[in-house]
Order: structure tokens, then C-alpha cells, then sequence
């Protein structure tokens, strides 16, 4: 175990803000949830796929993030007809809860795919047939697109700390933009959860409102670029979470 001395002070300054006493009320509940960083290299430069959240928002209003969300019921429905391959598994059921077990991984990996569909209109996948349940779904089986969460690879995980409304027990994916298979245009998107996406290059990043776990997230996502090892699910991936007060970052 290692707090990651001062590499996690902008974490533990954010921790403290969110700690203060709010008009809303603290979050009662952890929920399991999943985000995917699509990664593009067709420019030469790596880019991600990232929108802004409407100021509107209860969770990280106004900030720059990447597609994802909790796990819906319809995600674990489907995680029987699905299964991750055994070293995506052994990163996503380590460490805490013991209750975390391969359904709840695949079921994670799908909400990212579902979700990012939801904000960015982008179906993770290839051509085959498919059925799935939910308004969602139903729209990969009518384009005949098959989900493919065996593509997604886990690189992260981060606890929101106490105090928010909302808190999440996050999963992150990448995967390659080339597991694209379909992409909806701008203006038929299905939700307008964020605003303003686009292709952003990770080495420009400073202009844009980002949450400090979501920087944490980039700088390790810019290491295994950096170190090839992005698409490598054997490699181990950093678990951010506050204990007694304080972030560490474990590994996992």
C-alpha cells in the first residue's frame, strides 16, 4: 500500500471541499459503475473521447469527464450472456467488497458500453446479432451491433469519498477507438447528459474543468501509453480511495 505523498494532494484538497457541509444530503450508498476512456491514435497524437457534464448536474457538474455511469439492472441481466477474460477478472474482483464477483465485473464493463452509447453515441462492438433488454440495448440489437466488453481493458478504480450526494465505486476501461462500431452523429444523440464532445488530445488538457481524480486518471492512462502496456489487462491498475481521512492509492 502507498498514499503516493504529495501525487495525491490535489485529491485530498478536493476531498476536503466536498466534505463541507452542503444543502444536499450525503450520499447513504456506494454504487458500482463504470467508465470508458476510448482511446483514438488516427491523428498521430493518443486523443480522447471526453463531454462536459451540464452545470445542472448533482455529480461533478460543469467538469470535463468521460462516458460512463452506474450499473443498471439491464447491465446484469446481460452479464450472463457475456464473460471477461480471466486476467480482466482478476483486476476488477481484487480488493474490497468480497460481494464484487465476475457478474458484477461483466456487468460493469457493459454499463460503460451502455452508457457511453447513452452520452456519446459511440456502440462499442462489432456486427453479429443480438437481443437485449431496455431502450439501450434494443438499439445495439436494431443496428446489428454486438456488444464487446471482452474488448474493454481495466486500467483504474476509484471510491468517491465521503460527503457528496452521489458517491461511486468506479471501474476504468480503455479501449481502442477502432472497437467502434457504429457512431451516431452529434445530433442524434440519445441523452444530452454532456455537453460539448469531443476528441480531446491528452497532452492539451490544461484549458479544460477536470475533477483531480479525473487528471489521475489521464496521467496513468499517459504512463501505459507511454509504456505499452494500455491494451495489457495483466498489468496492474491504481485503486484511489480515502481511508481514515486521506487518499492512498493501492494497486491492484
Amino acid at each position: 500500500m502507498s498514499d503516493g505523498g504529495d501525487s495525491l494532494a490535489t485529491l485530498n484538497a478536493e476531498r476536503a471541499r466536498l466534505a463541507k457541509p452542503s444543502t444536499l444530503p450525503p450520499a447513504r450508498r456506494i454504487r458500482d459503475a463504470g467508465t470508458l476512456l476510448i482511446v483514438d491514435h488516427s491523428h498521430g497524437t493518443a486523443r480522447v473521447l471526453m463531454g462536459r457534464r451540464s452545470s445542472g448536474h448533482v455529480f461533478m457538474p460543469g467538469r470535463y469527464v468521460f462516458p460512463g455511469g452506474r450499473i443498471d439492472p439491464s447491465d446484469l441481466a446481460l452479464a450472463r450472456e457475456f464473460s471477461l477474460s480471466e486476467l480482466a477478472f482478476d483486476r476488477l474482483c481484487a480488493g474490497p467488497p468480497a460481494r464484487f464477483d465476475r457478474r458484477r465485473a461483466t456487468a460493469t464493463a457493459l454499463a460503460a458500453i451502455r452508457e457511453t452509447f447513452e452520452e456519446a453515441g459511440a456502440m462499442i462492438g462489432a456486427t453479429g446479432s443480438f437481443s437485449g433488454k431496455g431502450e439501450y440495448w434494443n438499439a445495439f440489437g436494431a443496428r446489428g451491433i454486438r456488444p464487446a466488453p471482452e474488448m474493454l481493458v481495466p486500467i483504474a478504480r476509484a471510491i468517491t469519498p465521503p460527503g457528496p450526494p452521489r458517491r461511486y465505486d468506479t471501474r476504468f476501461f480503455c479501449v481502442s477507438a477502432d472497437a467502434i462500431g457504429h457512431q451516431l452523429d452529434l445530433s442524434e444523440l440519445p441523452t444530452d447528459e454532456l455537453e460539448a464532445l469531443a476528441w480531446v488530445d491528452l497532452d492539451a488538457l490544461q484549458d479544460l474543468s477536470l475533477a483531480p481524480i479525473t487528471l489521475r486518471i489521464v496521467s496513468d492512462l499517459k504512463a501505459r501509453i507511454a509504456d505499452g502496456t494500455w491494451q495489457d489487462p495483466a498489468h496492474p491498475m491504481p485503486f484511489y480511495r480515502a481511508i481514515r481521512g486521506r487518499f492512498i492509492r493501492e494497486s491492484l
